[in-house]
């Protein structure tokens, strides 16, 4: 009797101790800052920016060998680089955005950082914004160092810029099959001329034919 008892009051701080077990909480591996920057770089899809920095290049080539009544400027060039880039990895986070919402991106889609979950809505609405901000901010540097006339500068950077969110944005040229025409003349004539007004403070209207 006594041998039964003992073995109970045994088992009751046996049983009290799995209660109070406190349960193990599963920790969350710590994200790689590195990875999430890498993940936005990708969102910008890098490979495509050749199409707006070979024009931007060539028009500053052209103003070296045409130079106007200033000498040529590696700073303006870069400026200029950097003020162009952007907008145009905007646009494309843009197109992302619209492609997405509009239900064009699927698994199959070559760009799928909305479609695989990569980088939330919010955030890609941040990137594009983020980067036309770090165009306009180029911009004002620009002007001031130039010799083109503001108002000259501006009327074709702003409708370039214009045109980088209404490939797929506002209207929707891209949906109307005009987003090809908008393509040719934005990453054609426009990077060059805006790249050689920067520079000389004049346009050349023979430019435009390279």
């Amino acid at each position: 009797m006594d041998t039964n008892k003992k073995s109970e009051d045994m088992d009751i701080p046996t049983v009290e101790g799995n209660l109070l077990q406190q349960p193990k909480e599963e920790t969350m591996p710590p994200r790689n800052p590195l990875m999430k920057v890498r993940t936005y770089v990708l969102a910008l899809r890098p490979w495509s920016l050749s199409a707006s920095l070979l024009p931007t290049l060539l028009g500053a080539a052209l103003a070296y060998r045409l130079p106007g009544d200033s000498s040529f400027s590696w700073c303006t060039l870069l400026l200029t680089l950097c003020t162009i880039i952007p907008v145009h990895g905007a646009g494309n986070v843009v197109n992302t955005y619209f492609d997405f919402v509009k239900g064009i991106d699927n698994r199959k889609s070559d760009d799928r950082t909305l479609v695989d979950h990569i980088l939330s809505i919010d955030e890609v609405v941040s990137l594009g914004a983020i980067l036309y901000l770090a165009g306009c901010a180029s911009f004002v540097p620009l002007v001031i160092l130039s010799p083109a006339r503001m108002e000259h500068l501006a009327l074709v950077y702003f409708g370039g810029l214009s045109s980088s969110f209404l490939y797929t944005g506002g209207i929707g040229l891209k949906y109307i099959a005009l987003g090809d025409i908008l393509v040719l003349v934005i990453f054609g004539p426009v990077s060059v001329v805006f790249a050689f007004l920067a520079q000389t403070g004049r346009v050349d209207w023979p430019i435009i034919y390279y």
